[in-house]
This record gives structure tokens, sequence and C-alpha cells, in this order.
């Protein structure tokens, strides 16, 4: 048997995930088949990559040996695709492929206006997925950068810090966290922003505070917008972009809780140089903002 490209996506699956069921819904496998995949490439290694029990799974000193080099495999087959699609369609440029995690907030919106309009001829497909889909992506080859707070991030996965920001509230004046108390947070589902919510739920324990999340889930920021005028409930946020003039966003004190934003890039593409123009772009935009040497306290 000859060893498949599916063979190391899901060895790499399970491997990130240290979970059969989990890498399985990732991939859209069973987990019985995803088993024999990984147990086909045991063979064809001639030794174990993972030790299992009933509770735990964990890499064996072989597989934590393949484990670097098949991400760095998927990733050059994926781009080996792209590359050679991109001839066949007779267009050299590369496209690039960023989730901004949502397009309706400031930094994104900031970063990308500098990157077209520096680079006006590269095709860039903006994503809106968040992080943990984000994160994902990039280590599978579907993404080329993401932007976001990278405490998931993993270590081999290359991350620049590009802006540290106050986390606003929308509500009138100044507000202590500990106001907080007893009122309902509109927020993301742990599938679209864990990161974010790990965030609201740390700066809110410092204060005491023990969050609640309003019944519902929204996507976009036209669909929050609605929700925070017909419902008791407000939105922890970084600055959007457009907000509506209806709507007043102030910062929250006491703790004054800051969102890192990062930009994540795929695994081997430092030296790609449509990644080379978006780190470009992005010092460019933290530089004229001053996002990582002002005071960031400020009323939006």
């Amino acid at each position: 048997m000859s060893v498949e490209l599916r063979h190391l996506r899901c060895f790499v699956a399970v491997a990130e995930d240290l979970s059969f069921s989990a890498a399985a819904r990732r991939l859209y496998l069973s987990q019985q088949a995803l088993s024999r995949i990984v147990q086909q490439l045991e063979r064809e290694v001639g030794s174990k990559l993972f030790d299992r029990t009933t509770r735990s799974v964990r890499l064996t000193p072989a597989g934590e040996a393949m484990l670097s080099t098949a991400r760095e495999s998927i990733v050059a087959a994926t781009h080996a695709v792209e590359k050679a699609r991109r001839v066949a369609q007779g267009d050299p440029v590369a496209r690039l492929r960023i989730d901004v995690s949502s397009g309706g907030l400031e930094t994104g919106a900031l970063v990308l206006q500098h990157l077209r309009r520096d680079h006006p001829r590269l095709p860039v497909e903006q994503l809106e997925d968040g992080v943990p889909r984000g994160l994902v992506n990039l280590q599978e080859g579907g993404l080329d950068a993401l932007l976001g707070l990278a405490t998931h991030c993993p270590a081999h996965v290359p991350s620049e810090v590009i802006r540290h920001e106050p986390i606003l509230i929308g509500m009138a004046d100044a507000v202590p966290v500990t106001e907080l108390a007893g009122v309902e947070l509109l927020l993301p589902s742990p599938e679209a922003a864990t990161e974010w919510i790990e965030l609201v739920e740390q700066f809110c324990g410092l204060a005491g505070v023990s969050p609640r999340r309003w019944p519902g889930v929204t996507h976009g920021h036209v669909a929050a917008a609605h929700v925070l005028r017909e419902h008791r409930c407000v939105v922890p946020t970084p600055t959007w972009a457009d907000p509506p003039a209806d709507l007043v966003f102030r910062p929250l004190v006491d703790p004054d809780p800051v969102l890192t934003w990062s930009l994540m890039t795929a695994p081997g593409s430092q030296d790609r140089p449509e990644i080379d123009m978006l780190r470009h772009s992005a010092r460019a935009v933290t530089t004229d903002h001053n996002w990582l040497t002002q005071d960031h306290a400020r009323s939006p």
C-alpha cells in the first residue's frame, strides 16, 4: 500500500484533537472508517502512531516524529494543486484566502482596505468562519491567513501580534464590568468563537461576575444590532468598522479588558509573495494607528 494524502489528513486530525471521535466529526467520517485509515498508515509505517486507551489518545514517539512533516506534506500538496490550477486557468497570480473573523470589525476591515489599496491586482478571498474553524483550515491548507485572538494557536502556526484593542460594551457611559452581573450578553456560538467566549468569561471572573448568555445566537453585525435594539441585552465587542448611529458603545473598565489581535499564517507559507503583501499591510496599519504603542483606552 502507498501512503495517500487522506492517510496523512486523518493522522494529523487525530494528532491535533487527540480524539478519534472529534477527528471523525471534523473530517465527516465515521469513527470506524477513520480508525481503519489510521491502521492502514500504521501498517505502512511498521509502528503504532498512537497509544489508545478507553480514556485517552496519545502520540507515540513514531507519531511525534511524523507529525510536522505530515502537516508540511498536506500544505505542499494543496499549494501544488492551487498553482497548477492557476497556470491552467491562465492566472499566474496566487489568491490570498484570509479569514478576518468578522468583516464588521474595524481591525480586519482596515487591514484589508490597506492591502487592496496597495495591491489592487491581488485576488483576495475574504472568509468569516472564525478562529476555531480558521485554525483547522490554516493547518489543512484551506486558508492562508487568519486574523483573531491567538490563544488557541498551535506553536507550529506562525503568529504575529498586530493590535491590543480595548473591549467595548453597547451601553451608555463607561461601564464597570461588575455592572454586567445579571445582564444577558449577546455572545457567538462556541463553535464560531471559543477564544472570545473564554476572554469574556475571564474578565468577568476577575470582577466576580458570572456572565449570563442571551438565549439566541446571531451571525453578523446587522443581526446583532437588531437584537440589541429589540431585546434587553448587551454585546461585549471590539470596535465595529461601521457602527449604526443609533447604537452607543462605551469602554469596559475595572478591569480594562483588552483583545490582542494576531495575524496567523499557514505553516510553510512564509516565503509566498502574497503573504508578504498581507504582512506588510498589517504592519503598516498597526504603525499608522499606533495599535501597539499608544494608550488604547479610548472612546469610539
